[in-house]
């Protein structure tokens, strides 16, 4: 199969990602105040696919249309308000168009999460309202991430051939800087789907009866590595990890990096506070039992030598100095 010509493959822009702005988090669920009225819907949602989107920063231009798409799919969406709410000082967010979606649709709601938890909590929340509503499949997705209603439908296929497996589903992600399916160029594959240790949590699809099993991902962590973590739990509670080679989501990591050294080795350009989440993030998932040894070897290696470019390399060198002795320095849970 040629990737690059994919009917499936839809763009998408880099994303400033969702970070709590405070270091206080929490795994268990809250109500949260809604933004749109809810009603007892559960007959209304019970035993659909729900699609989780948690929502950060501007509203993408293109979200109107997208949940159009899904709601002609006969998907139900679960929109998680991360921003902060009006009366504490934030922008008014919503446009005319979403706003009517969700006041004329019961399969669309959205409720307030104050950026508990960064994204990592955004999908948490989620999936428990999803499931309280009787949910039967859930996909995870960035605001940013264009996946078709069809895409969407497409990842339960596993499902059909394997239905008394414990299955994670998810798109082939391409990489958009560097014009290449992102991951293991050799691939193994399984009952026609790719076989993989590692799904991104954008477009991930699982069955709802699982999640308790499945469990939460690690809100601590809030967003490097949160993948990795949860996916490697998943794998060694039995979970198989599949990617679908006719889904792609072409994907873009950061910006692009000033420097042609750092571009070379294949870095992107993050902020200073994502820095300090990686860095800190790794030395927690280096420590966990169920990651592979590859893995933390080639991560270590990288974070041994990324510190001293992003201090060399890269503007606020400052900020970035300040970010890697606090990582450095961080408790870990």
């Amino acid at each position: 199969m040629v990737l690059g010509k994919s009917s499936s493959q839809h763009a998408m822009r880099a994303r400033d990602v969702s970070e709590p702005d405070e270091a206080k988090q929490t795994t268990a669920f809250q109500p949260m105040l809604p933004v749109s009225e809810t009603s007892n819907d559960r007959p209304l949602w019970s035993g659909r696919h729900t699609v989780i989107i948690p929502l950060y920063g501007q509203q993408p231009t293109h979200l109107c249309d997208q949940l159009n798409d899904y709601l002609g799919f006969d998907l139900c969406i679960m929109l998680v308000q991360n921003n902060p709410r009006p009366s504490q000082g934030g922008a008014d967010w919503m446009d005319t168009d979403l706003r009517a979606l969700l006041t004329d649709n019961e399969n669309i709601e959205c409720f307030w999460n104050d950026n508990k938890g960064g994204v990592a909590g955004g999908f948490n929340r989620g999936v428990e309202r999803a499931v309280s509503k009787g949910a039967q499949w859930i996909t995870l997705l960035d605001q940013d991430s264009q996946l078709s209603g069809d895409d969407l439908a497409r990842l339960r296929e596993p499902w059909n051939e394997m239905s008394s497996e414990m299955i994670m589903a998810g798109p082939t992600i391409w990489d958009g800087r560097r014009q290449r399916k992102h991951g293991h160029r050799r691939c193994k594959f399984h009952r026609g789907y790719i076989l993989t240790r590692l799904l991104i949590s954008s477009g991930t699809t699982f069955r709802a009866v699982e999640w308790q099993l499945l469990g939460p991902m690690h809100e601590w962590l809030v967003i490097d590595f949160v993948d990795h973590a949860w996916c490697f739990d998943a794998g060694s509670k039995g979970f198989l990890l599949l990617q679908h080679p006719e889904v792609i989501l072409l994907q873009s990591f950061g910006e692009r990096h000033p420097n042609w050294l750092c571009r070379k080795l294949g870095m992107e350009l993050y902020s200073p506070r994502r820095h300090f989440y990686s860095l800190r993030n790794l030395r927690w998932l280096i420590r966990q039992s169920n990651v592979p040894l590859d893995l933390k070897l080639k991560e270590l290696i990288k974070m041994t030598v990324k510190p001293w470019l992003w201090l060399l390399y890269e503007p606020l060198r400052k900020e970035n100095f300040k970010a890697i002795l606090s990582a450095l320095r961080a408790q870990l849970l």
